[in-house]
């Protein structure tokens, strides 16, 4: 697996060589900006791999030299994990982190009870514990078989109808409440998991954006985890197919738990043509209704 950053910088036409110089000058190789004709500002996204030559640390010093040198302070950032082809093949489980490149996987709360309670006074996230059953719009999901709702995994029938019959183990469901109009109305089941993974390896890791403020004590707002990493032992004494993470996640506002499932459970929506096989976020062929799952890798 390797971790690669990308930048998304506007700049002076003017300005292009001399920006080029001060990435070359930190070891990172660049090629020219694209021109937007319309302003005569230059869009400059580089994408360039972190390892131990072309350190975070490296990045955030080029930061402050553009700042310094060039007057740019508006940086952009974004985080890729590009997994190998044997890490694909040899993981026994994968997070899922998408059910296709589209707004309309997330689905709105219509009035779900929740219990709110502060987890970080100094950054603000809340902890939430859930009341009743979940309430959405059924009829937003249309053809979709799995939705996001406020850090839930919600199932269409058809799905539920597909784990059953291949035997997916280690989750409950919980019928949604439906609230909207009758039209489009279809049953709808959130997933529940009904085992938590062990604690993930130390050797995860972990990234901040040195464009933004610096992570939080509590060690959640801020912090970029990197993939689940988990000691094979550990692994090897888990039953079932779908498990929370011990670790929280959040989404800005709130904490949850991510949901893992296992290689039947992906070959499962794969082989029914539920979504094609992609692999990251940069996969040319990753389109609205493709799941995007990363493998779990082992130590």
């Amino acid at each position: 697996m390797k971790v690669e950053l990308e930048n998304l910088i506007s700049i002076d036409e003017s300005n292009k060589d001399q920006v080029i110089k001060v990435y070359n000058r930190y070891g990172i190789v660049v090629g020219a900006p694209e021109i937007r004709k319309r302003n005569l500002k230059a869009s400059f996204n580089p994408i360039f791999t972190l390892n131990e030559d072309v350190t975070y640390e490296q990045v955030a010093a080029l930061y402050k030299s553009l700042e310094h040198e060039l007057g740019i302070v508006s940086i952009g950032e974004r985080f890729y994990f590009d997994f190998s082809d044997s890490e694909y093949q040899q993981a026994p489980l994968f997070t899922l982190n998408s059910t296709g490149n589209s707004p309309e996987m997330f689905v709105d709360d219509k009035g779900t009870l929740f219990s709110i309670s502060t987890y970080c006074k100094k950054c603000g996230l809340m902890e939430k514990e859930q009341l009743s059953p979940l309430v959405i719009d059924t009829s937003q999901m249309k053809d979709r078989h799995l939705v996001h709702v406020s850090g839930y995994w919600v199932a269409s029938e058809e799905l539920v109808a597909l784990m059953e019959q291949a035997k997916i183990e280690g989750y409950e469901l919980l019928e949604v409440i439906h609230s909207g109009s009758e039209v489009g109305k279809q049953p709808a089941y959130q997933i529940i998991p009904t085992q938590i993974m062990p604690v993930s390896s130390a050797e995860r890791i972990k990234l901040y954006f040195a464009t933004e403020q610096p992570p939080c004590k509590c060690g959640l707002s801020g912090v970029i985890n990197g993939p689940d990493i988990y000691d094979r032992n550990d692994i090897i004494k888990l039953n079932g197919d779908v498990f929370y993470s011990s670790e929280w996640s959040h989404d800005g506002r709130y904490l949850y738990r991510k949901t893992l499932f296992s290689r039947k459970f992906r070959e499962l929506i794969i082989n029914n043509r539920i979504s094609r096989e992609v692999r990251g976020e940069k996969d040319q062929n990753f389109g609205p209704k493709d799941w995007l799952f990363d493998p779990v890798l082992l130590k």
